[in-house]
């Protein structure tokens, strides 16, 4: 064999390994070191906040207009450096979610990204249509993002990790989720009947999707510790204590799979999972009835109303939008190792 062919040969073989390498580390349900959280939710309840604090980012956190894209590092004992992509959607549309959805699957497989939806506990007449609004598109992010047998799979995982049967009613979101409520600060000023109607709602709500539920003040330090060590385990795998709290005049904590309906006690009757948020969403809204949105809130894309004309606003959409498709393009055509990385925090 000349020396030529040999050298090709060698190429061959470095190709193979590592595109063996590279479709392993997009499909292993298993093994991981880079991983991603989907931020989304109500606005203005702290999410930008809340990211800062966790990647201990020092600047003044601005106002999140389509999709922000920031990302960590922190070195494990083999001196191998673990990565988690924060995907921070600020308008909810699907197109933004399938955007996050479809650049995670470019490092790691979908096992591996927690989508966290965060609502806000001081406004309980907006809450339900802030959830309503959010499961709607990641569900729809999630038909545009994955094939129907790749859905199937995350949901059969999902079913499994759970190490027994699953209660009826509870119809799982395929990836793994969870509830923040924010603006707790607020919310513990509430009277107790009032902070417990709305506990057993967003624990039914979480219950039935399969999700972890958590309160969370960016103006309290333990609460604050506590997200910010729930993010470093879903983000780099950390050890997380998963704590339980069903005291209406507490924070509340409960990780996913912990809860039943029974020990909720809402005092709904039992019907088909798909049916149980809309028995939820009856009991919720005739005693916390929900703002009427402007017309704009029927619309997909609010910024598509001619009455809606903000044209310094919507220049800085228009902006953020192309930052994050040329992010996405960059990531799709394997640039992403030229993106300037911060020293490990």
């Amino acid at each position: 064999m000349s020396a030529e062919n040999r050298e090709e040969s060698m190429r061959e073989i470095a190709l193979r390994i590592a595109t063996e390498e590279e479709h392993r580390r997009k499909t292993d349900p298993n093994e991981t070191h880079e991983r991603s959280i989907i931020i989304l939710g109500s606005k203005g309840v702290g999410k930008t906040t809340m990211v800062y604090r966790f990647l201990e980012k020092e600047e003044r956190p601005k106002p999140t207009i389509a999709m922000d894209y920031s990302f960590g590092r922190k070195t494990v004992k083999s001196l191998v450096k673990n990565i988690v992509h924060v995907w921070e959607v600020g308008h909810l549309a699907s197109s933004l979610v399938s955007v996050a959805m479809t650049g995670s699957t470019l490092t790691h497989s979908p096992h591996h990204t927690v989508l966290l939806m965060m609502l806000d506990l001081s406004r309980p007449g907006e809450l339900w249509a802030s959830f309503e609004e959010t499961i709607s598109v990641i569900r729809s992010g999630l038909k545009m993002s994955y094939d129907a047998e790749t859905v199937q799979k995350l949901r059969e995982r999902r079913i499994t990790d759970k190490k027994k049967d699953v209660e009826r009613g509870v119809d799982p979101v395929p990836m793994k989720i969870c509830i923040v409520g924010g603006r707790y600060d607020e919310f513990k000023e509430f009277d107790l009947g009032k902070k417990e109607f709305i506990g057993k709602t967003l624990r039914a709500m979480a219950h039935n999707l399969g999700a972890s539920l958590y309160y969370y003040s960016s103006k309290d330090k333990v609460l604050v510790r506590r997200i910010k060590d729930l993010l470093s385990h879903y983000g780099f795998g950390s050890p997380f204590t998963e704590e339980k709290c069903t005291d209406y005049e507490k924070p509340l904590m409960m990780p996913a799979g912990a809860d039943s309906f029974g020990r909720i006690d809402l005092q709904f009757p039992q019907t088909r999972p798909s049916a149980i948020l809309d028995t939820v969403k009856q009991i919720y809204v005739s005693r916390m009835p929900q703002v009427s949105k402007s017309d704009e809130g029927t619309l997909e894309d609010p910024s598509n109303d001619p009455n809606f004309n903000e044209p310094i606003i919507d220049r800085l959409r228009t902006q953020r939008e192309e930052e994050s498709s040329v992010l996405l393009n960059d990531m799709m055509e394997g640039r992403m190792p030229k993106i300037p990385v911060p020293d490990p925090f």
